[in-house]
């Protein structure tokens, strides 16, 4: 099932940092890229794949870690970006980037939802400054 899951959150990764806009070093366009990603991968693993939510953490934990991410980061971002998801109160920007992915599970051209990753660092820094 993970590979699954794997054939299709891959390219969506793939789409995003092969962008010459894509910075990994750049912590807040790593954090909107793991909270779009983790809705997109649990609407993708639990509502098409039936996956256990374990499963899809894993994944998602492991796809971050595989760009260069910290294990121990990618694994907390993963565990927050869950938090966040499963708390229909949760109103917060973090929450607002997995429901941005989530709302994508269904569209086969993911351009837009790629877009977003872009637009929304941007979005977000210039709130912060």
């Amino acid at each position: 099932m993970i590979g699954r899951l794997e054939d299709k959150t891959d390219p969506f990764i793939e789409a995003v940092i092969s962008d010459p806009r894509w910075v990994l070093e750049d912590e807040l366009m790593v954090q909107v890229l793991g909270f779009t990603l983790y809705g997109y991968a649990f609407g993708l693993g639990r509502i098409v794949n039936l996956m256990d939510v374990e499963d899809i953490n894993a994944s998602v934990a492991e796809q971050l870690a595989a760009l260069g991410v910290g294990a121990q980061y990618a694994q907390g971002l993963t565990e927050a970006a869950f938090e966040c998801f499963a708390n229909e109160a949760d109103q917060s920007v973090h929450s607002q980037l997995v429901s941005i992915g989530h709302s994508h599970i269904a569209s086969d051209d993911l351009t837009e939802c790629v877009e977003s990753i872009f637009q929304n660092t941007e979005t977000l820094r210039e709130h912060v400054q």
